[in-house]
């Protein structure tokens, strides 16, 4: 069983600000992601792109390389991880940085390319951030985003739900259902499809370890709890015993919907 949470606000800008100066030391499967949406997008030739959500800017660093002469703004919501991607990639006439909620306020500007990777899934209104994100998409442009989909982790949450622990998890959504609300929004569909991801990591106290490397914990979040040393102990037993192999290493699987699609010209 699993408690299916509400992410608060404050709680994520606190958290992955916190996080930000070693994200990228537990983010082996994002930078693997981030490839992958710069394999789609490279394609493209937009004059001007946003990124919602860059974090340390593991992808934006990829969309300034494939478009070097492109106007290009990284946001985020948490200030910490701006101030990372802004000394990845410093201001100039191409690049620029901001805060920004994607959720709870629409882009005064379009863009040609509205791009993400890892970061729509921490909407509590996945409608209206959608619809925030479109409206910052100019006619004939581009939404391309890598959203982590129901099924992520699935190894982890096999385990805890066999010792019949209850675990904390986000309320994902499926890969549809996602590019559901992209079409509702007057977007055809230009290849969306659902990749998943499996990074082999020393043991099931890593998988949690890169977890919380990133910012990812949902303790203190609305309806969270914590899972008792005991609980915790039976459900990575379980994940070892499943899936490890002779020297301890398990898999955990990053379930990826890839969403991209284009703005109908009016």
């Amino acid at each position: 069983m699993h408690s299916v949470l509400t992410p608060d606000t404050e709680l994520m800008q606190a958290r992955f600000s916190a996080a930000s100066s070693v994200y990228d030391n537990y983010a082996e499967h994002h930078r693997l992601i981030a490839e992958e949406v710069e394999h789609i997008v490279r394609k493209l030739n937009p004059e001007s792109l946003l990124e919602p959500g860059s974090g340390t800017g593991i992808l934006s660093e990829k969309l300034n390389r494939s478009f070097p002469r492109a106007v290009k703004t990284f946001t985020d919501i948490a200030p910490g991880m701006v101030s990372v991607c802004r000394e990845r990639l410093p201001e100039s006439p191409f690049v620029s940085h901001k805060i920004w909620n994607f959720e709870g306020k629409q882009s005064l500007e379009s863009y040609d390319l509205v791009v993400s990777s890892c970061a729509l899934q921490w909407a509590a209104d996945p409608v209206s951030t959608v619809k925030n994100l479109c409206s910052a998409v100019a006619a004939g442009g581009y939404a391309v985003h890598a959203i982590p989909v129901r099924g992520m982790l699935q190894e982890l949450q096999n385990s805890f739900r066999a010792e019949g622990v209850t675990a904390n998890r986000l309320d994902y959504l499926e890969g549809k259902q996602w590019s559901g609300l992209f079409y509702r929004e007057g977007f055809v569909d230009c290849g969306s499809f659902l990749k998943n991801y499996t990074v082999r990591y020393p043991g099931p106290a890593h998988v949690l370890h890169a977890i919380r490397g990133i910012g990812a914990s949902l303790a203190g979040h609305p309806g969270a709890f914590c899972v008792t040393p005991v609980e915790l102990r039976k459900a990575l037993n379980r994940y070892s015993r499943t899936y490890g192999d002779e020297s301890g290493a398990v898999p955990a699987t990053y379930r990826i919907q890839f969403v991209v699609a284009k703005k109908v010209l009016p």
